[in-house]
């Protein structure tokens, strides 16, 4: 299929509606509205499959581009599955309508191509309640995860538990969304295909061949007063069981990313990265990617990360789809947004969950996941999860 892309610079920006695909984050912005073209695929070769009908749809369409940034011309939003044995599509999204706010500059890109229907969206309301996975469940699983830890070579593995919020039609997420990015500005406010929520964590940036990523691993709970607070941060800071967690995630980036670049840096020590409800243990990382490779080269070696799967990856992932007995679906998974051009952005779909059909109807599943290694406590591994829920809870539970 050839694209005719048009992009143009703009004083309005569009709004969000019913079945928007959102990337957002500060001042910065991408709205999607209609789909233009859907890609998927599934399976071990998902990344790959999507990587190589991208390029080949970059090559064949017609691209007038007169902003020049980050975002214009032809663009595509990504979900992409945490497993390769996952039941989902990972897709690429190429919108209709796309309207972008970039460093204080609003522009817009229209796609012709087959508009397709639109769908009726129903106003999220219920209550969340244990899913696959309860609170007894996944203490159960972590011990276990311990155990394996301390009588093998696996060093850590990334748990999470679910909820799940029954619904009769498919949800409008609107109103969520608009929650969460107002809450958690700092965080990339997402919803593409399945997945929605607010990610912490950056997986990978790419702008004019200069990659950055932000790692993050260890996890503490908000104080109430400043100077608890700051304690909490420093206890953070000085966590041997924290830190030990975190240094396996900055390893395992490095040492995925490190090919595909020409130089790589990291932050020589974490800081502490403070969000509405939780402290978070971070690492920024900077390089220079090879001028042979796209984003999608790189994220078919990078996920998942150390800091969604654990280490030894390979025995993480076997472990994981061992213990938890649902789909992660795209929870978990790279979400974002990736340009013709070559530049993009990459979060990982945390802090939020999926929407899926049901017998009944619909229910959205929320998902959080901890970082196991062999210092951990089952139920401070519980606490953490729930610390993870809040904002979900926050949006959906108002």
């Amino acid at each position: 299929m050839t694209l005719r892309v048009v992009s143009r610079r703009t004083n309005t920006m569009a709004q969000i509606v019913p079945g928007s695909l959102i990337f957002n984050h500060n001042q910065n912005q991408l709205i999607g509205n209609g789909i233009a073209l859907k890609i998927s695929a599934k399976g071990p070769n998902r990344i790959e499959e999507l990587s190589r009908a991208w390029k080949e749809l970059c090559n064949k369409s017609d691209i007038s581009d007169e902003v020049q940034l980050p975002g214009s011309g032809l663009v595509a939003f990504t979900s992409i599955t945490f497993s390769s044995e996952s039941g989902f599509e990972s897709v690429l999204l190429i919108p209709s309508h796309l309207s972008v706010l970039r460093d204080g500059v609003m522009f817009e890109t229209t796609i012709e191509s087959e508009v397709t229907e639109v769908q009726r969206l129903a106003k999220a309301e219920g209550v969340f309640v244990s899913g696959d996975l309860d609170a007894k469940g996944f203490m159960g699983a972590t011990k276990n995860a311990i155990s394996i830890i301390t009588s093998s070579e696996l060093e850590k593995v990334v748990l999470s538990r679910d909820l799940v919020m029954p619904l009769i039609q498919k949800p409008d997420l609107t109103a969520p969304l608009e929650r969460l990015s107002a809450r958690y500005p700092n965080c990339w406010t997402y919803s593409v295909g399945q997945v929605f929520g607010a990610s912490p964590e950056l997986l990978l940036r790419s702008q004019k061949g200069e990659v950055s990523a932000r790692v993050l691993a260890g996890t503490a709970g908000r104080g109430t007063d400043p100077d608890v607070d700051r304690a909490i941060a420093t206890g953070l800071k000085d966590s041997h069981k924290n830190k030990h967690e975190h240094e396996y995630a900055v390893a395992s980036m490095l040492n995925e990313l490190g090919p595909f670049c020409e130089s790589l840096e990291a932050d020589p020590e974490p800081f502490s990265l403070a969000l509405p409800d939780l402290w978070h243990l971070a690492t920024d990382v900077r390089g220079r990617l090879k001028p042979s490779h796209s984003l999608l080269d790189v994220i078919s070696k990078l996920h998942p990360t150390a800091a969604v799967a654990g280490t030894p990856r390979q025995m993480a992932q076997e472990l994981i789809q061992e213990l938890e007995p649902f789909d992660r679906g795209g929870y978990a998974g790279p979400v974002g947004w990736i340009a013709a051009d070559g530049s993009g952005e990459l979060a990982i779909a945390l802090r939020g969950g999926l929407v899926e059909e049901t017998a009944s109807g619909y229910q959205i599943r929320a998902i959080a996941g901890c970082g196991i290694v062999a210092e951990s406590d089952p139920e401070a591994e519980l606490a953490e999860t729930e610390l993870k829920f809040r904002a979900v809870r926050y949006a959906f539970e108002n």
